[in-house]
């Protein structure tokens, strides 16, 4: 059995986001469950990217602080760190509210560097593994992730946010070595998570993102902050929470199969406010599907017709580049200053459309999504006439 927090907070009000956190934390026990006095602890948010906190694409700064706070009132010390994955460290912090948060609790601001070799878990997919050296320095890690939509891995939440210890642009070999199957993918950020072992997750839910995560969707209040131990249960009740079946989540299907964290969620107990009135309705989050699923027989031209890609708008796309220097395919050039696509090339992992600033990539509906939709409206039940 695993605990998952589930606490309202409407606003980022700084008086409102401490209460929400140290009463989450507080109902697992508290900070002694976690960490000691005295213990490093380093605090793990979502800094994507260059991007004020109105725009819900990272951790806000207040959830941060609250967690601070909870760590130096238990006597321990914390620190701030990420590696985003293209931008400037110092701009990203900057913009996100992260440098101020340091300067105001005179806490140390460390960009995650000094990759380490890391040797898994006999079970695990991938046997070697390099993690920031500051992470596993730490006496305890606080994972601090965004309540976001992903258009390759459905849903940013606990696991997928740990992917950030993995330094600089390394995230994209990884992406290009198993960003063409999801559940592959899956298996490397549980792989991670079984590496970095968080001593807790808290979730920022206050404001989500909806639509085309992690950083072109739409914002939605969802007055969540939600805290756990068990990372993975904590993102199996969320998703269950969104109303979105957990079968289409990659990290449900790959934790349950390779029997991490708890997944049943008749076996995770719920504490703090009751779970219906976090409940949105119609949470929208991307309808995915991958080249794995295509068979090997078909042609490639073909695989460009059965698979969702990437297409750039010309009338938003400014030709900064950014979606070519991120691509771990290296299928992007930048021609007559518009994004072209090499889609013989394109693994599909969607990662220019998660750096593009301007939101100029959409994506083109793949047959294997548009069937899908097709299926789920003749499926669907009629309305009642009564």
């Amino acid at each position: 059995m695993s605990t998952v927090s589930l606490i309202r907070c409407e606003q980022y009000g700084r008086k409102e986001v401490e209460e929400a956190v140290h009463r989450a934390v507080n109902l697992m026990g508290g900070p002694a469950q976690f960490f000691k006095s005295g213990d490093q602890v380093l605090l793990k948010p979502n800094m994507l990217s260059a991007n004020v906190p109105e725009k819900h694409i990272t951790t806000h700064p207040e959830v941060v602080r609250a967690a601070a706070c909870l760590v130096m009132d238990a006597g321990a010390k914390p620190c701030i760190g990420d590696s985003p994955a293209l931008e400037p460290f110092s701009r990203v912090a900057a913009k996100s509210g992260m440098s101020a948060i340091a300067r105001e609790l005179g806490i140390p601001l460390v960009e995650l560097t000094n990759p380490t070799l890391v040797t898994s878990s006999h079970d695990s997919e991938f046997k070697k593994l390099e993690i920031s050296r500051q992470v596993l320095d730490a006496d305890a890690v606080i994972n601090l992730p965004k309540l976001k939509t992903h258009c390759q891995m459905l849903l940013t939440l606990g696991i997928k946010n740990l992917f950030g210890t993995v330094v600089g642009q390394q995230k994209g070999e990884w992406h290009f070595m198993a960003g063409v199957d999801r559940d592959t993918f899956a298996s490397l950020h549980l792989d991670i998570y079984q590496a970095v072992k968080p001593a807790l997750t808290i979730l920022d839910g206050v404001w989500g993102m909806e639509g085309h995560g992690p950083s072109n969707g739409s914002g939605r209040q969802l007055s969540l902050i939600a805290a756990s131990a068990d990372t993975v249960a904590l993102d199996i009740t969320v998703c269950h929470l969104l109303g979105i079946p957990l079968e289409s989540f990659p990290i449900y299907r790959v934790a349950r199969t390779r029997t991490i964290g708890e997944t049943s969620i008749s076996r995770i107990t719920l504490a703090g406010d009751p779970p219906h009135i976090f409940a949105p309705d119609n949470f929208r989050v991307p309808q995915l599907d991958s080249l794995s699923f295509v068979p090997g027989f078909l042609t490639r031209l073909s695989k460009r017709f059965f698979v969702s890609r990437p297409v750039c708008r010309s009338s938003v796309c400014t030709g900064c580049g950014q979606c070519a220097s991120i691509c771990p395919a290296k299928a992007i050039a930048i021609t007559d200053e518009h994004s072209a696509f090499d889609y013989d090339r394109c693994i599909r992992c969607f990662c220019c459309q998660e750096i593009c600033p301007e939101n100029a990539i959409t994506f083109h509906r793949g047959l294997l999504v548009r069937m899908a939709g097709w299926l789920k409206a003749l499926t669907r039940e009629p309305p009642s006439k009564h």
